[in-house]
């Protein structure tokens, strides 16, 4: 720790951050000597943005959005409010479901049973006009 360093004097440390005489007079007339003219080019007029352009980000922001509601969805447990209305239903269409298919089951074998008669008759007269029997089969 000791260490002695060899740091110049004041003196000799502002030489280095001196500037010559005049420097700054004639630095503005020598940098536009290096300069090379120029002629002012036509200035190429910038393509025309399409409309689809424009509004693709937003498009594509839309379509983040619903495919993240998709998603959510999808993913999303169901609440028990969900579930205790579909059980509801569940058990109301299923008692309500069989009690109606056996009042249509009803309804139907006899109008299946009319309808045989009504047959057997048609039937009966197309074979006396023939001389063939037909005969019904369930």
């Amino acid at each position: 720790m000791n260490k002695q360093t060899n740091l110049p004097t004041p003196a000799e440390s502002r030489g280095h951050y001196s500037v010559p005489e005049g420097y700054f007079d004639s630095l503005e007339e020598r940098i536009m000597a290096k300069i090379p003219e120029e002629t002012p080019e036509e200035v190429a007029e910038a393509p025309r943005v399409s409309l689809w352009m424009r509004l693709r980000p937003i498009a594509y922001m839309a379509a983040m959005f619903v495919a993240m509601n998709l998603i959510f969805r999808a993913f999303a447990p169901k609440t028990a409010e969900d579930k205790s209305v579909a059980t509801a239903q569940t058990e109301v269409s299923s008692e309500d479901e069989y009690a109606n298919y056996y009042a249509d089951y009803g309804e139907r074998m006899t109008a299946v049973a009319g309808y045989d008669s009504y047959y057997n008759s048609l039937l009966s007269d197309l074979g006396t006009m023939t001389n063939t029997t037909f005969t019904t089969t369930r």
